[in-house]
């Protein structure tokens, strides 16, 4: 019927002091006065109507002062009571309420002729109507930066104003975090009554297993199956077909549906100009990879996007990618060896035609600035001061593409391991199985799986570096700082991996990434290097930063001195997963009638005031009885 409870629950201990009056009582009992009588009958009978009364007394103001320490220190306690025949009430008493709007890029899925977050933005105008002059408020999205200038204590409503201008954020802080900021800026307001609004599309999140205090998932609409196609990782791909070199974008369109989709309209944009417009059909949630041929010759930066025409949710409907062309970069081999061996070479012929041998010894730090690639292979004496040159180029972004052969020395070894971070056991010349590819490195990310190639003449090593390429437990070829280091030896023309058509794939885009430019992408929240303060932004706004990198928080194009780059989403809120019941404390799911249950303090009232006032009555009633027992005597 009702349920008391208490919000110092932890000042009841202190009714323990009940038994001090009770103490009193047994230990500090009033003697009566000694009183010579003349005759004994009348002692006898006037003792025993004192004492009567006398017992009375003391009973009613033993009474009265327990309750008086009771009633004090529940007051203290500040007991709440919350009881059905309350709820008819239309007031609630004072509550701290934080309202938390989702503003991911799902929420600008169109249902109907509004998107999730117009209707979360409705809402929370109905909440807001809710809502008394003697509450504190407080607004929360999932975007940390607007938060910070934003999340303010109000006293009474919202601001209508302010929940009219949140947009959607591409880059969304965790739920999690979100709420423990919301539970931080309740606790500063010091009201008993605490309650958390999330509106939300009901896009399942990850959130706590506790929560504080009551927090109601309040739904923008029920929608389930929604109707969305993204294009993701646009990305330029090199074909080596007969020798020659075949660019292409490949793209991935994504049906996030249960139902067929059909005509639907995919483009292709470069360079601000449309060079394709193409219609294919999509399969209930199916992926679809696309190749478009790229027929582009001139140098220099080049930079789009591919775009699919899906209404519902625009924000995934684009991958953003950049690429540099250079039609014959310098390439120089570092090397004693006399001629290329032939992998190498027929790669190089594909690569450029601008290859220098050198053997020398005279190489400097400057005369090596020209070239986009630097080979070091069969170069047996590694002086200090090539070592010394390496490590500059190292410190200075890398870009080094060391090859590992058979008769490497100990003194090379020992440089070899420290630019890569590994350890050299022994030079195996046993075939196995290449059984693993990277498949979040650039250089190894669009190679299709090798299917068990076989690779043999190669060295065992242990490293800390990203690993490209792995035989069972031992690296192929591993990344670090930029620069790529090949374990195996390539005048092996034994090797069934350098005769496998994966192989001239994988050398093109390992000299890609050693090259001067490179076409890496990036996601929203990654940290981008600068080459230069000077940044243009995808709207075409130029800043100055004093930090030597940037954290992108839209999609686009950006430029930097002489290198463009590509960012996109992590595309995770594209498929809808629903949120389901969870058995979290605190945590409650609602339907379209989440008035009927957010405010539940509105039908729980404190008692500490009445408490406070029957003790004070209780006091003053102690004080007239012993007032009039003094005037008797």
């Amino acid at each position: 019927m009702f349920d008391l409870s208490f919000l110092n629950s932890g000042i009841l201990f202190l009714s323990s002091a009940v038994i001090i009056p009770i103490l009193i009582y047994l230990f500090a009992k009033k003697k009566p006065k000694k009183i010579v009588f003349s005759s004994i009958r009348f002692i006898k009978e006037s003792l025993q109507k004192q004492k009567r009364k006398i017992n009375l007394k003391n009973l009613l103001l033993l009474l009265i002062r327990i309750l008086i320490t009771l009633f004090a220190i529940m007051a203290i306690a500040r007991p709440a009571i919350k009881a059905d025949f309350l709820k008819k009430g239309t007031e609630h008493p004072k509550t701290a309420i934080a309202v938390i709007i989702d503003n991911s890029y799902s929420m600008n899925y169109l249902v109907d002729t509004q998107t999730n977050l117009e209707k979360a933005k409705q809402i929370a105008h109905q909440v807001n109507e809710i809502i008394s002059e003697n509450d504190n408020t407080i607004l929360l999205t999932l975007n940390h930066n607007w938060n910070d200038l934003h999340s303010v204590i109000n006293v009474g409503k919202l601001s209508d104003k302010l929940i009219d201008e949140i947009t959607i954020s591409p880059q969304v802080t965790a739920l999690e975090e979100v709420l423990q900021t919301a539970e931080t800026k309740l606790k500063e307001t010091h009201l008993p009554n605490k309650e958390i609004y999330f509106i939300t599309d009901m896009q399942k999140q990850k959130i706590q297993n506790k929560l504080e205090f009551p927090t109601f998932i309040i739904p923008t609409s029920s929608v389930e199956d929604k109707k969305n196609i993204s294009c993701q990782n646009a990305a330029v791909q090199h074909e080596i077909v007969n020798r020659n070199l075949q660019k292409q974008i490949e793209i991935e369109l994504i049906n996030h549906s249960k139902d067929p989709m059909q005509d639907v309209i995919y483009e292709l944009f470069i360079d601000g100009n449309t060079v394709s417009q193409r219609v294919t059909d999509l399969l209930p949630e199916q992926k679809k990879k696309i190749i478009i041929p790229l027929e582009i010759d001139s140098p220099g930066w080049h930079s789009g996007f591919a775009s699919v025409k899906n209404e519902r949710l625009i924000f995934d409907n684009r991958s953003y990618f950049s690429f540099y062309l250079d039609p014959d970069p310098q390439v120089a081999i570092i090397s004693d060896a006399l001629q290329i061996p032939i992998a190498l070479e027929s790669i190089l012929e594909i690569y450029t035609k601008n290859v220098s041998l050198i053997n020398r010894e005279n190489i400097n730090y400057e005369s090596l600035q020209k070239f986009e690639n630097i080979i070091i292979y069969k170069k047996q004496n590694l002086s200090e001061k090539l070592r010394s040159i390496l490590r500059k180029i190292e410190e200075n972004k890398g870009r080094i593409l060391f090859i590992a052969d058979e008769d490497l020395t100990k003194e090379q070894q020992k440089f070899v391991s420290k630019f890569f971070n590994c350890e050299f056991q022994q030079f195996n010349n046993k075939s196995k199985n290449i059984d693993q590819i990277n498949k979040f490195h650039p250089i190894t990310k669009l190679i299709k799986d090798m299917n068990n190639v076989e690779i043999r003449d190669f060295w065992e090593a242990k490293s800390t570096s990203n690993i490209l390429l792995r035989s069972k437990n031992f690296p192929v070829a591993v990344e670090h700082n930029n620069s790529v280091l090949w374990l195996f030896d390539i005048d092996s023309m034994q090797s069934p991996f350098l005769l496998d058509p994966v192989f001239p794939v994988f050398a093109y885009n390992c000299l890609q990434f050693t090259g001067e430019h490179d076409y890496r992408s990036f996601t929203i929240g990654n940290k981008i290097l600068l080459d230069s303060p000077n940044l243009t932004l995808p709207d075409g706004a130029t800043i100055t930063t004093k930090k030597s990198y940037f954290s992108p928080t839209t999609t686009g194009i950006y430029f930097n001195d002489n290198n463009v780059f590509a960012v996109n989403l992590n595309y995770a809120e594209s498929e809808f997963r629903k949120w389901d019941e969870q058995k979290i404390k605190n945590l409650q799911l609602l339907n379209n009638d989440w008035k009927d249950n957010i405010l539940q303090s509105r039908y729980g009232f404190e008692l500490w005031k009445y408490l406070l006032i029957a003790a004070l009555l209780l006091f003053i009633l102690e004080m007239l009885i012993i007032k009039k027992e003094e005037r008797k005597n």
